[in-house]
């Protein structure tokens, strides 16, 4: 089965009007591995990236039709099992959900929402 993915950009993903964003809290999560899928609440979710510990990377903007929708689905499942994860859904470069979990939690996110409880409401994961 094919799995379509979603184009990351290079380019800085808070940029003033930017849209969804998922951030991953480096410093506070411990899995290797985590497999972020977003998509359209009640639609088939879409694969955003499979991230390892060793990616250099912690922002990844969500592009496409997706990427200014007033809702978003975020589903992420996290290896090994019982890896902590500590993961922000930005909004326009606000925290609007924080994801704190172990193996495996689907969300679903409004653009208005807020969360203070981000671990890493600033860009660098920590």
């Amino acid at each position: 089965m094919a799995v379509a993915t979603l184009a990351l950009s290079a380019a800085p993903a808070l940029a003033k009007g930017g849209g969804w964003v998922v951030r991953i809290c480096r410093g506070f999560t411990e899995a290797a591995a985590i497999k972020i899928s977003v998509g359209s609440p009640g639609h088939k979710d879409k694969l955003l990236v499979n991230w390892q510990s060793d990616n250099k990377k912690d922002d990844f903007p969500v592009h496409g039709s997706l990427s200014n929708a007033k809702q978003l689905h975020v589903l992420a499942d996290s290896e090994p099992a019982d890896g902590k994860v500590a993961m922000c859904v930005l909004y326009k470069g606000a925290p609007a959900k924080a994801m704190n979990f172990k193996d495996l939690l689907e969300v679903t996110v409004n653009h208005s929402d807020a969360d203070n409880t981000c671990q890493c409401p600033k860009s660098g994961g920590q």
